[in-house]
């Protein structure tokens, strides 16, 4: 498995994160739903991004590995993205029209969100040029051995048909699809709990 540096971030950290997940979202069909244009996108996504997975950076679980392009933002049992933070960037940075189909779907999508403790992804990505080559699902399989050494179940949504391919090989399934007027279809996914060495 490759070595990944797990950290509470200093700025420099936190900030190549960012990047790294700019980069690797870029033609996402969910993060382009938000913004589909390419400047708003570089303008804005990186707060939006930070609004919804940077308390990882706060308690550090925040995974990077910056040499091979690849960034993952985990939450704790307890802890969740700060809805009102992501509310008030999408006010300011979006259409009212677009804040208004935002808002139905993001309702429909944290009504999903399961209840129990369990670990949460919100966020995981390698830049382009280093996708294929394994460095996205060692990041993934990193943080699920943090989840089965606590024997906890992880959730996560996939903002696309083949990422949840990638998330299905490791032991999620679809336990719901968030469908909404002009919104991206969003896969909720739940891995139950292991514990560690049982596979």
């Amino acid at each position: 498995m490759h070595d990944l540096l797990v950290e509470a971030p200093a700025l420099p950290a936190r900030t190549t994160a960012v990047d790294i997940l700019v980069a690797a979202f870029a033609n996402d069909p969910a993060v382009r739903a938000i913004y589909p244009d390419e400047h708003e996108y570089r303008r804005h996504f990186p707060g939006f991004l930070t609004a919804f997975g940077g308390r990882a950076f706060e308690v550090g679980t925040a995974d990077c590995d910056p040499e091979r392009g690849a960034a993952a933002l985990w939450y704790p049992p307890g802890l969740e993205p700060d809805g009102e933070a992501v509310v008030e960037h999408l006010a300011a940075t979006v259409s009212p029209d677009r804040f208004h189909m935002l808002m139905a779907g993001f309702e429909i999508q944290a009504g999903l969100h399961p209840t129990e403790p369990h670990w949460y992804l919100p966020w995981i990505g390698v830049r382009p040029e280093a996708t294929g080559c394994g460095i996205g699902g060692a990041l993934l399989r990193r943080g699920l051995e943090r989840a089965d050494a606590a024997d906890l179940p992880v959730y996560l949504e996939a903002t696309s048909r083949r990422n949840a391919a990638l998330y299905a090989r490791n032991g999620f399934e679809i336990v719901g699809i968030v469908e909404a007027p002009g919104y991206p279809e969003i896969l909720a996914m739940w891995r139950p709990a292991r514990t560690a060495g049982r596979g």
